[in-house]
């Protein structure tokens, strides 16, 4: 009797150890931090200031494929922003730096992601649609915020406000992706009053280079009367990879005039690796915007990545700004940025 009793509990105890040894493999997490810190320097020949400001970003990834049977895994990403936000001071319309906003703190995206089959992937959750849609590989390390997204596409749910929705991307082949998706777009921060949907194909030629060609809508009621309102248009994105040295992006996109602030843009930039070390890039590239009712404000920035490490690395930026918002009348900006970024 006694030994019936110790080998179901063998056998109970067992069958508990196997399940959470599952569990485990299961769910396997990984956490991830990063933060980066800006100090930049704004110059108009008319008044200078310092401005600084950090965003810290926290989170982990979950893997779910040995639990679910098929390749997903959920991610839980935090962020945290304070500093003075220096486009307030430059009165620049595309944003000199891309992590200028006001101070906040909330939670950043929370996603649940599967691959269906070999060709169609899916995320539900709250996105930050900029990570699928419209950035310029390329460009990515520009700190320019139109570097890296066009500020025609009004409504896009991105930093610092990512939203609630759904993306899924089909490969045709192995030359053309195709991506959708559907988010909500309130700026009261997933309200539901206002919607944005974005469509994408891609063309990757050469291994490293592509062509992305896309087209969005924007519904909302607008804030005045309520009335239902929409804006929908295309943009133009293209990397291309020369060789391990060089590469460069172009990005171009238009919106219609009584709906945004920027009814068209364009960008260009390249990318130079290796000249003082193996991991070094020193990047040029050109913006401009041109803003409804007033004239074109451009960019010009230079920037040099040089990695202390593999965890951290610092980035000197300058940008001269003709024209900011439009305004000719205002005087032209100088600003240099000094940017540390760790990983963790």
């Amino acid at each position: 009797m006694l030994k019936k009793t110790l080998n179901k509990i063998s056998s109970i105890t067992l069958f508990f150890i196997t399940i959470a040894t599952t569990e485990v493999e299961a769910l396997e997490t990984i956490f991830n931090a990063d933060i980066t810190v800006d100090s930049s320097f704004i110059d108009n020949n008319t008044f200078s200031k310092n401005v600084i400001r950090g965003l810290l970003n926290v989170g982990f990834e979950t893997n779910l494929t040995n639990l679910i049977g098929k390749q997903s895994y959920i991610s839980v990403g935090y962020a945290v922003q304070r500093g003075e936000q220096g486009s307030d001071i430059a009165i620049d319309i595309q944003g000199f730096s891309n992590i200028d906003e006001q101070d906040f703190n909330h939670a950043y995206e929370v996603i649940f992601a599967v691959k269906l089959n070999k060709k169609l992937f899916i995320k539900l959750g709250q996105m930050d649609a900029n990570s699928d849609f419209a950035f310029t590989e390329y460009g990515l390390e520009f700190i320019n915020s139109s570097m890296g997204v066009s500020p025609t596409i009004q409504g896009l749910p991105t930093y610092p406000q990512p939203s609630i929705g759904i993306y899924s991307q089909y490969k045709l082949n192995s030359a053309i992706t195709t991506r959708l998706g559907f988010y909500e777009s309130s700026a009261k921060y997933n309200h539901f009053d206002d919607f944005f949907s974005i469509a994408e194909v891609q063309w990757h030629y050469q291994g490293h280079s592509s062509v992305k060609l896309g087209a969005w809508n924007h519904s909302y009621l607008e804030s005045s009367d309520r009335i239902s309102a929409s804006s929908t248009d295309i943009y133009i994105v293209a990397d291309h990879y020369f060789n391990e040295k060089f590469s460069a992006f172009m990005q171009w996109g238009q919106a219609k005039k009584k709906v945004i602030a920027v009814d068209q843009h364009f960008s260009l930039g390249v990318n130079y690796q290796g000249l003082f070390s193996e991991e070094d890039t020193l990047g040029l590239g050109f913006t401009q915007a041109d803003v409804v009712g007033a004239d074109s404000e451009q960019v010009t920035e230079l920037f040099y990545l040089f990695p202390i490490n593999d965890k951290i690395n610092i980035k000197p930026d300058l940008q001269f700004i003709s024209s900011p918002s439009g305004d000719k009348s205002v005087s032209d900006l100088l600003i240099f940025t000094l940017r540390l970024t760790a990983q963790f």
